[in-house]
């Protein structure tokens, strides 16, 4: 089966790459203030470490409940369409988190919601965009438009964690969900200038179907197979280490927290901003089965350099670790997310990306949630500690993988 990558839109919507990268770095700066803004909100608060776990997992399960349905409908309607859809919930959600700052103490309901319907709106938008890609960048290259997207991406995780760790320590909370809430406004007019597209036509099969013939695609290409696996575990420990980092901080350093939250998480998006970087390069002069295991054992180290450093040396090691978790899974999700953009046939598009994306993201909610279990039980150096562990299993389903082996970025076959 060939993956053709030949543009089903006009030649006049193949210089549209910039407008689809502004849509979507617009998304993701809604996302990580959001991300950012909602764990620090409710520890500043004085929540405890369980209730911020099940909010954070309220805004991951958007990604389990929402990817499946949204891929399907992305194989058969206009992307510009669900991508509108996606910026009018990405306005709600942080419409919501400005209400929830208006009492002394936010309800963790309302922090909830608004976290599901903005992280809802970037599931829309990301899987539209993954399936727009390959037609939009003709010219720029898959691999260097994944990595302009993720590098866009990257600088909003570096930006948004820092400004929302001084708005918050400064009782502002409400201008980080109002950035949010901007940032949403740009991601819809920047939609609206996508080229108008012909809906897909209907394969015949039932939602339920279309769901099960992109899982089956995935499951039986074993470089595909490969990627979910990681991903799987990786994301999990993940959120795992997102749910519990503000009030582990809080433990180690005590007043002053928010701003070294802030700070740590900058690293990460440092991290990432260099990976994307020099994503392209490496694409061309690296190992591509090296990318592949290099990015889940960099993950490893940088959760351990919090597990072991930060207790010890102080700050710098947490800053160290949260880098070296931005930077080596960076260069792992501009390869894998141009390999499946190669790998898939282009009618499977948005339900192939649902699959991946419900598997990546989709576990989150378990991680976060198990996190919380653990820090309530055991303390937040446990719950650091379950992370590491998690990310340890990544590495394992990436070296027992074909993945490894490859030389060069695979054929559209």
């Amino acid at each position: 089966m060939t993956a053709s990558l030949t543009p089903s839109l006009p030649s006049s919507a193949n210089n549209r790459f910039p407008t689809l990268a502004t849509a979507a770095t617009a998304a993701h700066v809604a996302d990580q203030f959001m991300l950012a803004a909602l764990p620090l909100v409710l520890v500043a608060a004085g929540a405890s470490a369980g209730l911020v776990s099940a909010v954070v997992a309220a805004q991951a399960a958007a990604w389990l409940v929402v990817s499946l349905p949204a891929g399907v409908l992305a194989d058969r309607l206009s992307r510009r369409s669900i991508m509108t859809v996606g910026a009018v919930l990405i306005l709600a959600g942080a419409a919501l988190g400005i209400v929830a700052t208006q009492t002394a103490s936010p309800n963790p309901v309302f922090m909830a919601s608004a976290g599901f319907l903005c992280s809802a709106g970037v599931v829309l938008q990301v899987l539209s965009v993954f399936a727009l890609l390959p037609r939009l960048a003709i010219g720029h290259g898959i691999p260097r438009a994944n990595a302009t997207l993720e590098f866009c991406r990257a600088i909003a995780a570096l930006a948004a964690p820092l400004a929302t760790g001084v708005l918050v320590s400064r009782g502002n909370a409400t201008a980080a969900f109002g950035v949010a809430f901007t940032a949403g406004i740009v991601s819809m007019l920047a939609v609206l200038g996508l080229p108008k597209e012909v809906p897909q036509a209907a394969n015949g099969l039932s939602m339920r179907q279309s769901i099960a013939d992109g899982a089956r695609f995935v499951w039986q290409q074993p470089i595909l197979r490969a990627i979910v696996l990681c991903a799987i575990a990786w994301n999990s420990a993940f959120f795992a280490m997102t749910a519990v980092l503000a009030p582990h901080v809080k433990q180690l350093f005590g007043s002053g927290f928010e701003q070294i939250v802030g700070q740590a998480w900058a690293c990460y998006g440092a991290g990432a901003l260099l990976g994307a970087a020099v994503a392209p390069w490496a694409l061309k002069r690296l190992s591509t089965g090296f990318l592949f295991v290099f990015g889940p054992i960099s993950s490893l180290a940088g959760v351990l350099s919090v597990a072991l450093l930060a207790p010890r040396i102080g700050e710098p090691g947490l800053y160290l670790g949260l880098f070296t978790l931005g930077f080596g899974p960076m260069l792992w999700l501009v390869l894998q997310t141009s390999v499946r953009q190669l790998l898939t046939p282009k009618d499977m598009l948005g339900r192939v990306a649902a699959t991946l994306t419900t598997a990546i993201y989709g576990v989150r909610p378990i991680g976060a949630l198990a996190s919380g279990a653990v820090a309530t039980n055991y303390g937040t150096a446990a719950a650091v500690w379950l992370a590491a562990a998690l990310f340890s299993l990544s590495v394992v389903a990436i070296l027992r993988s074909p993945a490894p082996g490859l030389t060069e970025l695979p054929t559209a076959e």
